[in-house]
């Protein structure tokens, strides 16, 4: 298992069913498909992440992986110039598609290209296709609801630097931290919850558009949200645990 794989293999340990992976022969029966070899990281994501039912498909409006058989090459139709690229993950609602080039495969880590409906260019999203794997896994399971318990904070009088006080969040030991080229999440992971921040791209770095928690585990979502040991109230909030603010 590539070790940057680990926090995210941690997080759902115990939670995937046997069912949910892939095996070797799965990934060699697509790369034969498709004529192209698979870097070692996307390997060991889709034999391990292909097929959990907490990282899949059908996602609002975000970042998704698309199935192992639908991966694929862009033939003469797709609308990009560059077409020597292997395509694995999509936004489908904005039609975003991202890709490795052809001269990256045999790289164990490669970069990651992002292309839009609205431009034929390929642009750099991620330097490291293992942060772009492991970052966008954590973003569906805080946003989608794929996790039992979850809570959201709207856009409120609170900055990025009001939670991560609240929260012990300030040293930056929990965080994941997303190297895309564009900044739109901070990412932490703390005590088995998701903390995640979407955050007002281009405006002051500390404000926050929303904040969602998830977790497998209800009373360690529920401690975080009952802390007494702050002087400071937390702002209103959603959520299933069976009451709201």
């Amino acid at each position: 298992m590539i070790a940057d794989f680990r926090v995210l293999t941690e997080f759902l340990q115990g939670h995937d069913e046997a069912e949910d992976f892939i095996t070797e022969e799965d990934v060699q029966e697509q790369e034969s498909r498709l004529g192209k070899p698979f870097p070692a990281a996307l390997r060991e994501y889709y034999k391990r992440f292909g097929r959990s039912q907490y990282i899949t498909q059908h996602c609002n409006n975000q970042y998704e992986p698309m199935a192992l058989d639908d991966i694929f090459v862009p033939d003469s139709e797709f609308f990009t110039t560059d077409k020597a690229f292997l395509v694995f993950y999509q936004c489908e609602e904005s039609v975003i598609y991202c890709g490795i080039r052809f001269s990256d495969l045999t790289k164990e880590d490669p970069p990651v290209y992002l292309c839009a409906w609205n431009n034929p260019d390929w642009s750099l999203e991620n330097e490291s296709l293992t942060n772009f794997l492991v970052s966008k896994a954590f973003i569906q399971m805080g946003v989608e609801d794929r996790l039992p318990y979850w809570v959201i904070f709207d856009e409120n009088m609170w900055g990025l630097s009001d939670y991560r006080s609240y929260w012990g969040l300030s040293d930056g030991a929990y965080e994941i931290r997303e190297t895309s080229s564009l900044q739109a999440w901070r990412i932490f992971c703390k005590e088995d919850v998701i903390l995640l921040f979407e955050l007002a791209v281009g405006e002051n770095e500390d404000d926050v558009l929303a904040v969602y928690l998830a977790s497998f585990d209800r009373e360690c979502i529920a401690s975080l949200l009952n802390r007494t040991t702050q002087d400071r109230q937390l702002p209103d909030y959603r959520t299933n645990l069976g009451s709201s603010r």
